[in-house]
């Protein structure tokens, strides 16, 4: 399987883009992997933007967050992201779902 790497990592990455509190960040070892696992391209755009205090989880992040307004979800709060699985749960109001992405380019597919 392609993302063999991530998913052996096991546990979802939790995204907390709206909260109040903040969200320890994965290891840095786990989003070395997660790292691993995107397009040269994606992998390039994630690195350039992962400085000045930015970590690659606050970037991957906020590229998910983009990805969903582009794909017509709009005010949407990713609340979970598996990138084994390729999906994350976003919260839209009061209601939650689940969304399909591209681990190696971050695009929505639904």
């Amino acid at each position: 399987m392609r993302h063999r790497h991530a998913a052996a990592l096991a546990a979802a990455l939790l995204v907390s883009a709206a909260a109040p509190m903040a969200v320890a960040a994965p290891s840095p070892a786990f989003q070395q992997a997660i790292l691993a696992e995107l397009s040269p391209a994606t992998r390039a755009e994630v690195e350039r933007r992962a400085t000045g205090g930015n970590s690659v989880y606050e970037v991957l992040a906020v590229i998910l967050l983009n990805n969903l307004q582009l794909a017509n979800t709009p005010n949407a709060t990713v609340l979970a992201v598996d990138f084994g699985r390729e999906t994350a749960v976003v919260k839209t109001g009061e209601q939650y779902r689940v969304v399909r992405f591209d681990s190696q380019t971050l695009t929505v597919r639904n």
